[in-house]
């Protein structure tokens, strides 16, 4: 998944928007064992994704259910429509990046992250053509590399891999293509000699005929994970919900790494090349966990990891805009 879709990424329903977001909700908010009979509306992602797997397992539907409550599935949308639509309050759950939710403090948003998903950063990285001459990544120096809107995750795994090198961005030829899919055509076709991209457009690129891939996250070090978030609203009426539906992503994420099959499967049935889905499969699968105080600590570094990118001026103050979800109802 699907994923810092930095500053791009990562969801709908009937009611009005959601007010300004208020202070975090009290750790005495609600017991996540009582009865809530909401409706969960969750705002999904096209393709395979953790939203898309648990509602194909029942894993937050059933979770829901323990306490009297229900799920809505709306979608597929884009991330960024995705984000619009929760904020407008047509949908009440959606995921998005790391970036995008530093964009969401920044402008006081009412959506609020309340899990991560954690993974080594393998699914992200940069594909280059092999007749480009680059085999390390301070040989992209003056090349034309693809990522995709400005800000973006693409853009992110890019100048995390040049400032690793000692490199800055000015020292690439950066291009912008709005479409991920696009990114790797142009890559194909030789129009770029190298793509910085993330999760299925990772994988796409690298069955291009004549590429390697250069780096990853993983090597880099660079943290761009994909957020799940609810409204204000929804969080402040409904905390038991909210924890349920986090109980339910957990446990799909656990089954997922028990067994790939269900990925596997789930991603053939959708009519996915084989080749493609081998690709997927051999990224480090992720782990669901909650914003504690250690998370929330690494997800600031990002922020000052993109400020030095240029993303933007100043870490924004997040505290509104995150819950420690483990802590509702206690």
């Amino acid at each position: 998944m699907s994923g810092l879709a930095l500053l791009a990424t990562l969801v709908l329903s009937a009611c009005g928007s959601d007010p300004a977001p208020s202070a975090a909700p009290s750790a005495a908010s609600s017991a996540t064992t009582q009865r809530d009979p909401a409706v969960a509306r969750v705002g999904y992602f096209g393709g395979t994704n953790l939203w898309t797997l648990a509602q194909n397992s029942n894993a937050v539907s059933d979770s829901l259910k323990g306490i009297g409550g229900s799920v809505e599935w709306n979608g597929p949308f884009a991330p960024t429509e995705a984000s619009e639509a929760a904020k407008a309050g047509r949908i009440d759950f959606t995921s998005n990046s790391v970036a995008t939710f530093f964009n969401e403090a920044a402008s006081g948003s009412n959506l609020v992250a309340f899990a991560l998903s954690l993974n080594n950063g393998d699914n992200q990285g940069i594909v280059v053509r092999n007749k480009a001459g680059i085999a390390t990544v301070a040989d992209l120096a003056g090349k034309r590399v693809a990522v995709s809107t400005p800000g973006s995750t693409g853009e992110y795994v890019l100048l995390a891999a040049l400032e690793s090198a000692g490199l800055k961005a000015g020292d690439v030829k950066i291009v912008h293509i709005a479409n991920p899919a696009d990114g790797v055509s142009a890559l194909a076709s030789g129009d770029v000699d190298a793509l910085a991209t993330w999760d299925n457009y990772f994988a796409s690129a690298q069955l291009v005929k004549d590429t390697s891939v250069l780096t990853t996250n993983a090597k880099t070090k660079a943290r761009n994970w994909s957020l799940f978030v609810v409204t204000r609203s929804f969080l402040d009426a409904h905390p038991a919900s909210v924890k349920a539906v986090f109980d339910g992503l957990v446990n799909q994420a656990k089954q997922i790494r028990a067994n790939p099959d269900i990925e596997k499967k789930a991603r053939l049935a959708s009519g996915q090349p084989a080749n493609l889905v081998d690709i997927v499969l051999g990224f480090d699968p992720v782990e669901v966990v909650a914003i504690n105080d250690e998370i929330l600590s690494q997800i600031k570094e990002v922020g000052e990891q993109t400020v030095r990118f240029g993303f933007r001026k100043s870490v924004p103050d997040l505290s509104k805009n995150y819950v420690d979800v483990t802590t509702l109802g206690k």
